[in-house]
Order: C-alpha cells, then sequence, then structure tokens
C-alpha cells in the first residue's frame, strides 16, 4: 500500500468506479466487462495471467478474479 494512496494500484476514482461496477455483477459477468474485470484482477493481484475466455469451461477463473477484487474493496473500506 502507498503511503500518499490507501487505495493502490488504484486511486480513488478508480476504486469508486470498480466498486460500483463490481457491485452490479450477479451470476453473470458481461461480456463487455471482461477485460475491465480482469484487469483489475491482474492489478490487485499482481497476476500476470492471460485473460481466459468468457465461455463456462473458464469460469472457474473469472469466480476467483471477482471474489479476489470483492475481498479486496472490503480491505480497502476497512482502512
Amino acid at each position: 500500500m502507498s503511503i500518499d494512496n490507501k487505495y493502490f494500484p488504484l486511486n480513488e476514482v478508480q476504486f469508486k468506479e470498480l466498486k460500483e461496477r463490481i457491485g452490479e455483477v450477479n451470476m453473470h459477468l458481461p461480456d463487455n466487462m471482461l477485460s475491465y474485470v480482469w484487469n483489475n484482477f491482474k492489478l490487485i493481484s499482481g497476476s500476470i495471467e492471460n485473460q481466459p475466455c468468457g465461455c463456462s469451461s473458464a469460469a472457474g477463473h473469472w469466480i476467483r478474479a471477482i471474489t479476489t477484487i470483492r475481498e479486496w474493496i472490503k480491505e480497502m473500506d476497512k482502512v
């Protein structure tokens, strides 16, 4: 965590947008959010994995990405 920015590696505006957009995701991740979610997952987790496809066989990867983001958001809200 950066001393100047508690939301590192995002800034406050990006954090608020991510929180809002992830809050809208339920059982189905819309195709237009795949890259957004995966890129934020990579930033937050430090992962270097390539983005998986949006098909059902990759559901485990997407669940892990969404879960990681939601847990990170919860932690940032505590700080």
